[in-house]
Protein backbone atom coordinates (compact mmCIF):
# COMPACT_ATOMS: atom_id res chain seq x y z
CA UNK A 1 0.00 0.00 0.00
CA UNK A 2 2.78 2.42 0.96
CA UNK A 3 4.76 1.45 -2.15
CA UNK A 4 1.78 2.26 -4.38
CA UNK A 5 1.39 5.66 -2.72
CA UNK A 6 5.07 6.40 -3.33
CA UNK A 7 4.72 5.41 -7.01
CA UNK A 8 1.62 7.59 -7.35
CA UNK A 9 3.43 10.53 -5.79
CA UNK A 10 6.48 10.18 -8.04
CA UNK A 11 4.21 10.00 -11.10
CA UNK A 12 2.74 13.36 -10.10
CA UNK A 13 6.22 14.87 -10.34
CA UNK A 14 6.44 14.09 -14.06
CA UNK A 15 6.02 16.90 -16.58
CA UNK A 16 5.32 16.20 -20.29
CA UNK A 17 6.90 19.53 -21.23
CA UNK A 18 10.13 18.57 -19.42
CA UNK A 19 10.49 14.79 -19.97
CA UNK A 20 13.74 14.44 -17.99
CA UNK A 21 13.85 17.43 -15.65
CA UNK A 22 10.23 17.43 -14.43
CA UNK A 23 10.84 16.09 -10.87
CA UNK A 24 13.99 18.15 -10.27
CA UNK A 25 12.30 21.35 -11.48
CA UNK A 26 9.45 20.78 -9.06
CA UNK A 27 12.00 20.19 -6.30
CA UNK A 28 13.80 23.41 -7.23
CA UNK A 29 10.46 25.24 -7.18
CA UNK A 30 9.60 23.80 -3.76
CA UNK A 31 12.79 25.20 -2.20
CA UNK A 32 12.65 28.56 -3.94
CA UNK A 33 15.39 28.12 -6.54
CA UNK A 34 13.13 27.83 -9.60
CA UNK A 35 11.42 31.20 -9.28
CA UNK A 36 8.46 31.04 -11.64
CA UNK A 37 5.69 31.71 -9.10
CA UNK A 38 4.16 34.97 -7.95
CA UNK A 39 6.29 37.99 -7.01
CA UNK A 40 5.22 37.62 -3.39
CA UNK A 41 6.40 34.00 -3.29
CA UNK A 42 9.70 34.92 -4.93
CA UNK A 43 10.22 37.76 -2.44
CA UNK A 44 9.54 35.48 0.53
CA UNK A 45 12.02 32.88 -0.71
CA UNK A 46 14.65 35.50 -1.43
CA UNK A 47 14.27 36.68 2.16
CA UNK A 48 14.82 33.08 3.28
CA UNK A 49 17.91 32.86 1.07
CA UNK A 50 19.22 36.10 2.58
CA UNK A 51 18.59 34.76 6.09
CA UNK A 52 20.74 31.78 5.07
CA UNK A 53 23.62 34.19 4.49
CA UNK A 54 23.10 35.73 7.93
CA UNK A 55 23.03 32.25 9.46
CA UNK A 56 26.33 31.33 7.76
CA UNK A 57 27.90 34.50 9.16
CA UNK A 58 26.65 33.55 12.64
CA UNK A 59 28.36 30.16 12.25
CA UNK A 60 31.69 31.86 11.57
CA UNK A 61 31.15 34.06 14.62
CA UNK A 62 30.59 30.95 16.72
CA UNK A 63 33.73 29.42 15.21
CA UNK A 64 35.70 32.38 16.51
CA UNK A 65 34.36 31.92 20.04
CA UNK A 66 35.22 28.17 20.18
CA UNK A 67 38.63 28.51 18.46
CA UNK A 68 40.48 27.12 21.49
CA UNK A 69 38.57 23.80 21.56
CA UNK A 70 39.72 21.56 18.68
CA UNK A 71 36.71 19.21 18.86
CA UNK A 72 34.23 22.08 18.77
CA UNK A 73 36.19 23.68 15.94
CA UNK A 74 36.01 20.47 13.88
CA UNK A 75 32.31 20.06 14.58
CA UNK A 76 31.65 23.67 13.64
CA UNK A 77 33.78 23.53 10.49
CA UNK A 78 32.12 20.37 9.15
CA UNK A 79 28.71 22.05 9.38
CA UNK A 80 29.80 25.57 8.45
CA UNK A 81 31.57 24.43 5.29
CA UNK A 82 28.45 22.57 4.22
CA UNK A 83 26.39 25.71 4.88
CA UNK A 84 28.78 27.77 2.76
CA UNK A 85 28.48 25.28 -0.11
CA UNK A 86 24.71 25.27 0.27
CA UNK A 87 24.55 29.06 0.16
CA UNK A 88 26.88 29.16 -2.87
CA UNK A 89 24.63 26.76 -4.79
CA UNK A 90 21.53 28.67 -3.77
CA UNK A 91 23.03 32.06 -4.60
CA UNK A 92 24.45 30.95 -7.97
CA UNK A 93 21.16 29.39 -9.07
CA UNK A 94 19.08 32.43 -8.11
CA UNK A 95 21.54 34.96 -9.57
CA UNK A 96 21.90 33.07 -12.86
CA UNK A 97 18.23 32.12 -13.00
CA UNK A 98 17.91 33.32 -16.60
CA UNK A 99 20.74 31.11 -17.84
CA UNK A 100 19.39 28.07 -15.98
CA UNK A 101 15.97 28.63 -17.57
CA UNK A 102 17.57 28.83 -21.02
CA UNK A 103 19.43 25.59 -20.41
CA UNK A 104 16.30 23.77 -19.21
CA UNK A 105 14.38 25.08 -22.21
CA UNK A 106 17.06 23.92 -24.65
CA UNK A 107 17.28 20.46 -23.06
CA UNK A 108 13.52 19.93 -23.04
CA UNK A 109 13.19 21.15 -26.63
CA UNK A 110 15.91 18.75 -27.77
CA UNK A 111 14.25 15.83 -26.00
CA UNK A 112 10.85 16.67 -27.48
CA UNK A 113 12.45 16.80 -30.95
CA UNK A 114 13.86 13.30 -30.43
CA UNK A 115 10.54 11.98 -29.07
CA UNK A 116 8.59 13.30 -32.08
CA UNK A 117 10.74 11.24 -34.45
CA UNK A 118 9.13 8.08 -33.04
CA UNK A 119 12.38 6.15 -33.51
CA UNK A 120 12.27 3.02 -31.32
CA UNK A 121 16.04 3.02 -30.76
CA UNK A 122 16.08 6.67 -29.65
CA UNK A 123 13.06 6.04 -27.43
CA UNK A 124 14.82 3.08 -25.83
CA UNK A 125 17.93 5.10 -24.98
CA UNK A 126 15.92 8.04 -23.66
CA UNK A 127 13.83 5.79 -21.45
CA UNK A 128 17.01 4.14 -20.16
CA UNK A 129 18.75 7.33 -19.03
CA UNK A 130 15.48 8.83 -17.74
CA UNK A 131 14.80 5.75 -15.61
CA UNK A 132 18.38 5.77 -14.34
CA UNK A 133 18.09 9.46 -13.42
CA UNK A 134 14.85 8.86 -11.54
CA UNK A 135 16.38 6.05 -9.47
CA UNK A 136 19.48 8.09 -8.59
CA UNK A 137 17.39 11.18 -7.81
CA UNK A 138 14.94 9.50 -5.46
CA UNK A 139 17.63 7.48 -3.70
CA UNK A 140 19.72 10.61 -3.14
CA UNK A 141 16.73 12.54 -1.86
CA UNK A 142 15.98 9.77 0.65
CA UNK A 143 19.62 9.76 1.78
CA UNK A 144 19.59 13.55 2.28
CA UNK A 145 16.32 13.31 4.20
CA UNK A 146 17.79 10.67 6.52
CA UNK A 147 20.97 12.72 7.00
CA UNK A 148 18.98 15.81 7.91
CA UNK A 149 16.77 13.76 10.25
CA UNK A 150 19.84 12.39 12.02
CA UNK A 151 21.32 15.90 12.17
CA UNK A 152 18.23 17.09 14.06
CA UNK A 153 17.94 13.98 16.21
CA UNK A 154 21.59 13.37 17.21
CA UNK A 155 21.95 16.05 19.95
CA UNK A 156 18.80 14.81 21.67
CA UNK A 157 19.89 11.18 21.34
CA UNK A 158 23.11 12.13 23.11
CA UNK A 159 21.07 13.75 25.88
CA UNK A 160 18.76 10.73 26.17
CA UNK A 161 21.52 8.08 26.20
CA UNK A 162 24.24 9.77 28.29
CA UNK A 163 23.49 10.17 32.02
CA UNK A 164 26.78 11.97 32.62
CA UNK A 165 25.85 14.49 29.92
CA UNK A 166 22.50 15.05 31.64
CA UNK A 167 24.26 15.65 34.95
CA UNK A 168 26.67 18.10 33.33
CA UNK A 169 23.73 20.05 31.92
CA UNK A 170 22.00 20.16 35.30
CA UNK A 171 25.21 21.36 36.95
CA UNK A 172 25.75 24.00 34.30
CA UNK A 173 28.97 22.41 33.02
CA UNK A 174 27.52 21.67 29.56
CA UNK A 175 24.97 23.75 27.59
CA UNK A 176 21.68 22.33 26.35
CA UNK A 177 22.09 20.23 23.17
CA UNK A 178 22.26 22.24 19.95
CA UNK A 179 21.54 20.96 16.45
CA UNK A 180 23.91 23.30 14.60
CA UNK A 181 26.75 25.57 15.67
CA UNK A 182 25.82 29.24 15.44
CA UNK A 183 25.85 32.47 17.40
CA UNK A 184 22.68 34.26 18.50
CA UNK A 185 22.26 37.80 19.85
CA UNK A 186 20.33 36.31 22.79
CA UNK A 187 20.96 33.62 25.39
CA UNK A 188 20.24 30.33 23.64
CA UNK A 189 21.24 28.20 26.63
CA UNK A 190 17.99 28.91 28.49
CA UNK A 191 14.30 29.09 27.67
CA UNK A 192 12.79 30.73 25.67
CA UNK A 193 15.98 31.53 23.73
CA UNK A 194 16.85 27.85 23.51
CA UNK A 195 13.52 27.02 21.84
CA UNK A 196 14.03 29.86 19.37
CA UNK A 197 17.50 28.60 18.44
CA UNK A 198 16.21 25.06 17.90
CA UNK A 199 13.46 26.33 15.57
CA UNK A 200 16.00 28.35 13.58
CA UNK A 201 18.34 25.33 13.35
CA UNK A 202 15.56 23.02 12.15
CA UNK A 203 14.44 25.51 9.49
CA UNK A 204 17.97 26.28 8.29
CA UNK A 205 18.99 22.60 8.32
CA UNK A 206 15.90 21.48 6.40
CA UNK A 207 16.11 24.33 3.86
CA UNK A 208 19.82 23.75 3.32
CA UNK A 209 19.39 20.00 2.90
CA UNK A 210 16.58 20.58 0.42
CA UNK A 211 18.63 23.03 -1.63
CA UNK A 212 21.57 20.61 -1.79
CA UNK A 213 19.33 17.68 -2.75
CA UNK A 214 17.48 19.39 -5.61
CA UNK A 215 20.51 21.31 -6.94
CA UNK A 216 22.73 18.23 -7.04
CA UNK A 217 20.15 15.99 -8.66
CA UNK A 218 19.33 18.64 -11.24
CA UNK A 219 23.03 18.72 -12.15
CA UNK A 220 23.28 14.90 -12.24
CA UNK A 221 20.17 14.73 -14.44
CA UNK A 222 21.73 17.15 -16.94
CA UNK A 223 24.95 15.11 -17.00
CA UNK A 224 22.91 11.95 -17.60
CA UNK A 225 21.16 13.77 -20.44
CA UNK A 226 24.48 14.73 -22.05
CA UNK A 227 25.77 11.17 -21.83
CA UNK A 228 22.50 9.65 -23.08
CA UNK A 229 22.26 12.04 -26.03
CA UNK A 230 25.86 11.27 -26.96
CA UNK A 231 24.93 7.59 -27.10
CA UNK A 232 21.96 8.46 -29.33
CA UNK A 233 24.16 10.59 -31.59
CA UNK A 234 26.69 7.78 -31.92
CA UNK A 235 23.92 5.41 -32.99
CA UNK A 236 22.65 7.96 -35.50
CA UNK A 237 26.12 8.03 -37.05
CA UNK A 238 26.25 4.24 -37.07
CA UNK A 239 22.93 4.10 -38.99
CA UNK A 240 23.68 6.82 -41.54
CA UNK A 241 23.32 4.40 -44.44
CA UNK A 242 20.44 2.29 -43.12
CA UNK A 243 17.27 2.42 -45.22
CA UNK A 244 18.46 5.18 -47.54
CA UNK A 245 17.73 5.33 -51.25
CA UNK A 246 19.69 8.37 -52.37
CA UNK A 247 22.75 10.49 -51.67
CA UNK A 248 20.52 13.39 -50.59
CA UNK A 249 18.95 11.22 -47.88
CA UNK A 250 22.41 10.45 -46.47
CA UNK A 251 23.36 14.14 -46.56
CA UNK A 252 20.17 14.99 -44.66
CA UNK A 253 21.16 12.50 -41.98
CA UNK A 254 24.63 14.04 -41.80
CA UNK A 255 23.06 17.49 -41.39
CA UNK A 256 20.95 16.15 -38.52
CA UNK A 257 24.09 14.77 -36.82
CA UNK A 258 25.75 18.19 -37.13
CA UNK A 259 22.66 19.90 -35.68
CA UNK A 260 22.42 17.41 -32.82
CA UNK A 261 26.11 17.72 -31.94
CA UNK A 262 26.00 21.54 -32.08
CA UNK A 263 23.06 21.49 -29.67
CA UNK A 264 24.88 19.23 -27.21
CA UNK A 265 28.04 21.36 -27.30
CA UNK A 266 25.91 24.45 -26.63
CA UNK A 267 24.11 22.78 -23.72
CA UNK A 268 27.34 21.52 -22.20
CA UNK A 269 29.01 24.93 -22.53
CA UNK A 270 26.14 26.71 -20.73
CA UNK A 271 25.98 24.02 -18.05
CA UNK A 272 29.72 24.11 -17.44
CA UNK A 273 29.74 27.91 -17.10
CA UNK A 274 26.96 27.69 -14.48
CA UNK A 275 28.34 24.72 -12.54
CA UNK A 276 32.09 25.36 -12.60
CA UNK A 277 32.38 28.24 -10.05
CA UNK A 278 30.25 26.43 -7.48
CA UNK A 279 32.08 23.15 -7.92
CA UNK A 280 35.42 24.92 -7.55
CA UNK A 281 34.37 26.06 -4.08
CA UNK A 282 32.96 22.62 -3.30
CA UNK A 283 36.07 20.68 -4.35
CA UNK A 284 38.28 23.15 -2.48
CA UNK A 285 36.48 22.59 0.82
CA UNK A 286 35.56 18.96 0.49
CA UNK A 287 38.89 17.49 1.60
CA UNK A 288 38.92 19.41 4.87
CA UNK A 289 35.27 18.65 5.57
CA UNK A 290 35.64 14.92 5.08
CA UNK A 291 38.83 14.95 7.13
CA UNK A 292 37.17 16.82 9.99
CA UNK A 293 34.31 14.34 10.02
CA UNK A 294 36.67 11.36 10.17
CA UNK A 295 38.61 12.95 13.05
CA UNK A 296 35.34 13.45 14.92
CA UNK A 297 34.39 9.82 14.30
CA UNK A 298 37.68 8.52 15.72
CA UNK A 299 37.59 10.86 18.71
CA UNK A 300 37.40 9.16 22.10
CA UNK A 301 34.88 11.75 23.26
CA UNK A 302 32.37 10.91 20.51
CA UNK A 303 29.23 9.10 21.68
CA UNK A 304 27.44 6.38 19.70
CA UNK A 305 24.81 8.83 18.45
CA UNK A 306 27.50 11.30 17.35
CA UNK A 307 29.36 8.58 15.49
CA UNK A 308 26.14 7.57 13.74
CA UNK A 309 25.61 11.15 12.61
CA UNK A 310 29.24 11.60 11.50
CA UNK A 311 29.14 8.32 9.56
CA UNK A 312 25.91 9.28 7.80
CA UNK A 313 27.14 12.82 7.14
CA UNK A 314 30.50 11.67 5.74
CA UNK A 315 28.83 9.00 3.60
CA UNK A 316 26.49 11.62 2.18
CA UNK A 317 29.35 14.02 1.46
CA UNK A 318 31.47 11.39 -0.28
CA UNK A 319 28.44 10.13 -2.25
CA UNK A 320 27.63 13.67 -3.33
CA UNK A 321 31.17 14.28 -4.58
CA UNK A 322 31.36 10.88 -6.26
CA UNK A 323 28.09 11.45 -8.14
CA UNK A 324 29.47 14.65 -9.66
CA UNK A 325 32.86 13.18 -10.55
CA UNK A 326 31.50 9.88 -11.87
CA UNK A 327 28.79 11.34 -14.11
CA UNK A 328 31.06 14.08 -15.41
CA UNK A 329 33.68 11.47 -16.19
CA UNK A 330 31.05 9.41 -18.05
CA UNK A 331 30.09 12.43 -20.16
CA UNK A 332 33.72 12.93 -21.18
CA UNK A 333 34.32 9.26 -21.99
CA UNK A 334 31.12 8.98 -24.04
CA UNK A 335 31.86 12.17 -25.97
CA UNK A 336 35.20 10.69 -27.02
CA UNK A 337 33.46 7.67 -28.55
CA UNK A 338 30.83 9.43 -30.68
CA UNK A 339 32.95 9.62 -33.83
CA UNK A 340 33.39 5.83 -33.77
CA UNK A 341 29.80 5.58 -34.97
CA UNK A 342 30.89 6.95 -38.33
CA UNK A 343 33.70 4.42 -38.76
CA UNK A 344 31.40 1.54 -37.83
CA UNK A 345 28.82 2.64 -40.42
CA UNK A 346 28.71 1.47 -44.02
CA UNK A 347 30.70 4.50 -45.15
CA UNK A 348 32.47 2.46 -47.83
CA UNK A 349 29.20 2.32 -49.81
CA UNK A 350 29.16 6.09 -50.32
CA UNK A 351 30.61 8.17 -53.13
CA UNK A 352 33.44 10.71 -52.89
CA UNK A 353 31.08 13.61 -52.14
CA UNK A 354 29.53 11.88 -49.14
CA UNK A 355 32.89 10.64 -47.87
CA UNK A 356 34.18 14.22 -47.71
CA UNK A 357 31.18 15.18 -45.61
CA UNK A 358 31.76 12.16 -43.37
CA UNK A 359 35.36 13.20 -42.76
CA UNK A 360 34.23 16.69 -41.79
CA UNK A 361 31.61 15.23 -39.43
CA UNK A 362 34.13 12.82 -37.88
CA UNK A 363 36.57 15.66 -37.21
CA UNK A 364 33.83 17.75 -35.65
CA UNK A 365 32.61 14.91 -33.42
CA UNK A 366 36.13 14.43 -32.07
CA UNK A 367 35.47 17.10 -29.46
CA UNK A 368 35.40 15.77 -25.87
CA UNK A 369 32.99 17.44 -23.46
CA UNK A 370 34.78 18.28 -20.22
CA UNK A 371 33.15 19.73 -17.12
CA UNK A 372 35.41 21.89 -14.97
CA UNK A 373 35.61 22.65 -11.26
CA UNK A 374 36.99 26.15 -11.59
CA UNK A 375 40.09 27.01 -13.63
CA UNK A 376 42.38 24.45 -11.99
CA UNK A 377 40.77 21.02 -12.20
CA UNK A 378 38.06 18.96 -13.87
CA UNK A 379 35.23 16.89 -12.48
CA UNK A 380 36.45 13.35 -13.04
CA UNK A 381 37.18 10.11 -11.23
CA UNK A 382 40.92 10.96 -10.91
CA UNK A 383 39.90 14.23 -9.22
CA UNK A 384 37.73 12.28 -6.78
CA UNK A 385 40.65 9.97 -5.96
CA UNK A 386 42.94 12.98 -5.38
CA UNK A 387 40.43 14.51 -2.99
CA UNK A 388 40.21 11.24 -1.04
CA UNK A 389 44.01 11.16 -0.84
CA UNK A 390 44.05 14.76 0.35
CA UNK A 391 41.47 13.95 3.03
CA UNK A 392 43.60 11.08 4.27
CA UNK A 393 46.63 13.39 4.42
CA UNK A 394 44.68 15.92 6.48
CA UNK A 395 43.45 13.14 8.75
CA UNK A 396 47.03 11.92 9.33
CA UNK A 397 48.14 15.47 10.14
CA UNK A 398 45.32 16.04 12.64
CA UNK A 399 45.94 12.65 14.27
CA UNK A 400 49.60 13.51 14.82
CA UNK A 401 48.64 16.91 16.26
CA UNK A 402 46.27 15.25 18.73
CA UNK A 403 48.95 12.73 19.79
CA UNK A 404 51.43 15.57 20.39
Amino acid sequence: MLFKKVITYTEQLEDPKNPLLGPTLKGLYLFGLWQTGSKFRTTVYNMIHFSTLLFVISQFVDLYFVRNDINKVLNNMSLTVLSVICFAKCYSYVMWQGEWRKLVKYISEEELIQIKKMDPNIKKHMEAYTKYTRIITYMFWVMVFITNFLLILTPFLKYATSHSYQEDIRNGVEPLPQILCSWFPFDNTKMPGYLGSIIVHVIMGSQGSGVLAVYDMNAVAIMSYLKGQMIILKEKCDRLFDEVTSTEAVLDKIKECHRHHNALIKHCSIFNSLLSPTMFLYVLMCSMTICGSVVQFTSKEATASQKLWVFQYTSGLVSQLFLYCWHSNEVTLQSKQVDRGIYSSDWWQSDVRVRKQLLLLAGKLNHPLILDAGPYTTLSVPTFIEIMKGSYSFFTLFSQMQED
